[in-house]
């Protein structure tokens, strides 16, 4: 007589610190992951902040041997009493990686595991991975937690797929004028390279501090030069600086990292008395043929922070808007004390102006 056996439920089977390589071979092997979810980039941000926000990876084991890594990072504020995760540095595509074939049940599960053991943490969903995008909107419709937020974000991104001529014909139907403009810096004698001494990442860098200036208080974040020269010094394939160049000098450029399947414009800064003859339109016309050639699937110009001119400009390519909503997790005793902090603010404030008005 045969019994029927139900199949044991999924279930996490241990918890671990990845190997040295391993964090590597797995984003290597995944077909969603991003430059973002790479160990270089959380070392990179470690160096950065010396310290201050320092990789915390987790390898996740599952009952039937598939596995996941989550890229994390992790800080602490008021003392060290609390440590805050971020599931990549600097507001990047987050969430977790794997080079096996996942399913709803193990989304479930990270997602449980996040919540039990991460109190205070923020990720952004990556667009490329469809299983977390599936499975955060069935939870978020299920979430009664005080200290959960959601931001709205998108990405705008180029499906090189088809390859680059298929672009340009799109690019040419809808009367796009990224071939006219591209054309006008060649013919200014604008010319596209990819940076190769820490001399020209410097100038580059004052190209950049030119733009801060430019965008005076409308600037979301600044980077000091370490961060460059940092990255500079990682000597990755994976880390491109692309220029446009005038008579030998750096007159535009774009930050550009690479993983297995996506390319993604990270960083961009030009100087304004140059932007008549076009060379941001040049640079990005470049690469994009370059990502095709080099058989990406995507090129990501990244979120906009907000910024509708950034935004336009990046829409003038004909992406497509994809979604990246941004979570944010927050425990009752770290709510409790950052209301009590800007409370204190608020008073001081209102005693400043009071003492002025004495």
């Amino acid at each position: 007589m045969h019994r029927n056996r139900t199949k044991p439920a999924l279930a996490i089977s241990n918890t671990r610190v990845p190997q040295r390589k391993e964090w590597d071979h797995i984003w290597d092997n995944c077909r969603y992951s991003t430059y973002f979810h790479s160990k270089e980039w959380a070392e990179v941000w470690e160096q950065y902040t010396a310290g201050q926000l320092r990789p915390a990876p987790k390898i996740i084991e599952f009952s039937d041997s598939k596995k996941a890594l989550l890229p994390l990072s992790c800080s602490t504020s008021h003392g060290g009493l609390f440590k805050n995760y971020v599931s990549s540095p600097a507001g990047t595509f987050g969430g977790w990686i794997s080079s096996d074939k996942l399913k709803l049940d193990h989304a479930q599960l990270l997602y449980k595991y996040l919540r039990r053991h991460f109190g205070n943490i923020r990720f952004m969903v990556n667009p490329y991975n469809e299983l977390m995008l599936k499975s955060m909107q069935l939870i978020r419709n299920e979430i009664r937690d005080e200290g959960f937020s959601e931001m709205k974000e998108e990405t705008q991104a180029l499906n090189l797929m088809g390859g680059f001529e298929n672009i340009l014909k799109m690019w040419q139907k809808k009367k796009a004028s990224i071939v006219r403009k591209s054309n006008k810096a060649r013919r200014a004698g604008v010319v596209i390279k990819v940076a190769q001494s820490l001399s020209e990442w410097r100038e580059y860098f004052k190209c950049y501090e030119g733009s801060i200036q430019r965008w005076d208080k409308n600037v979301s974040s600044t980077y000091t030069w370490k961060l460059f020269r940092l990255l500079f010094q990682q000597n990755s394939p994976n880390i491109r600086l692309w220029l446009s160049m005038l008579e030998d000098k750096v007159i535009a450029g774009a930050l550009c990292f690479y993983s297995n399947k996506h390319s993604v414009y990270w960083h961009g800064a030009a100087f304004s008395e140059y932007f008549n003859i076009r060379p941001v339109n040049f640079l990005m016309f470049e690469i994009i043929k370059n990502a095709c050639q080099s058989q990406y699937c995507w090129f990501d110009f990244n979120p906009s922070g907000g910024h509708e001119g950034v935004k336009k400009f990046k829409k003038s390519f004909k992406c497509e808007s994809l979604q990246a909503p941004v979570y944010e997790f927050t425990t009752n005793a770290r709510r409790f004390l950052l209301g009590l902090s800007k409370a204190k603010s608020v008073l001081f404030c209102s005693k400043e102006k009071r003492n002025a008005l004495a």
